[in-house]
């Protein structure tokens, strides 16, 4: 679905992504791993348009960028922004109504259910500034139900959270990718990749591998990626056990 074509991006001198080229399926749980500068946030906000790059080129199939969902990471947003949690969640269906129109019944529906799905029903009318960091991050995985997108980009979701959180927020992945929807996710923690992600891509600056997890992460592979202090600890073949019901 998604068709990565020799894409090369550059900040000013220095290259973060260099002749990476890859196909992303529709309907694909997908891990984008790699060691801190290896330019995988890069890939994303490329895919998402707001990098362009300096070589190669990127087809989303049939989908638009008006089908894509960017889940930034929560440190790229002002958390002292004075807007209540309702009004930031329902910020995710401007594309659908424009800035001027009212919420109609259905959209509230919605925003109510996504509030509902990641656990912070009761809190609509706290300030953001007020909630803690896993509270936050659920916050703005509803804001990408409400957006309702056939793909999905999350940047590092599960930074910096309680455990109980990334396990809640796991299953809405699940579901969405159940569902039909594409997840493409930054994850800085190999563990929940073994446990959760049947699909790794491996970059370092220039892409490593894709494909099963325990074979994109083999140790030859994470050797070649600079990870050579878990080149001894194998990843296990994804299993259909380790998966959020």
């Amino acid at each position: 679905m998604i068709s990565i074509e020799n894409i090369s991006v550059r900040y000013r001198d220095e290259l973060a992504l260099a002749n990476v080229s890859t196909t992303i399926k529709e309907g694909e749980l997908l891990a984008i791993v790699g060691p801190n500068g290896a330019g995988k946030s890069t890939l994303l906000k490329t895919i998402m348009g707001q990098i362009k790059p300096s070589e190669g080129n990127i087809s989303l199939g049939k989908y638009s960028l008006k089908d894509v969902a960017y889940l930034p990471q929560s440190s790229q947003i002002d958390k002292q922004f004075p807007i209540t949690v309702r009004e930031f969640v329902a910020a995710g269906a401007w594309r659908r109504l424009s800035f001027w129109r009212a919420f109609n019944r259905q959209e509230s529906a919605r925003i109510f259910k996504a509030l509902e799905t990641v656990g912070l029903l009761g809190m609509e009318e706290r300030q953001i500034s007020e909630l803690s960091g896993g509270q936050f991050q659920r916050m703005l995985f509803a804001r990408m139900l409400v957006q309702d997108a056939d793909v999905l980009l999350l940047d590092e979701p599960f930074n910096a959270i309680d455990a109980q959180t990334i396990e809640d927020l796991i299953a809405v992945i699940r579901s969405c990718q159940q569902v039909g929807k594409t997840v493409i996710a930054v994850i800085h923690d190999l563990s929940l990749v073994q446990r959760y992600f049947p699909q790794v891509m491996l970059v370092a600056t220039k892409m490593i591998a894709k494909g099963e997890a325990h074979i994109a992460l083999s140790s030859t592979n994470l050797i070649a990626a600079g990870y050579q202090h878990l080149a001894q600890s194998p990843i296990e073949p994804f299993s259909n056990k380790s998966q959020v019901a």
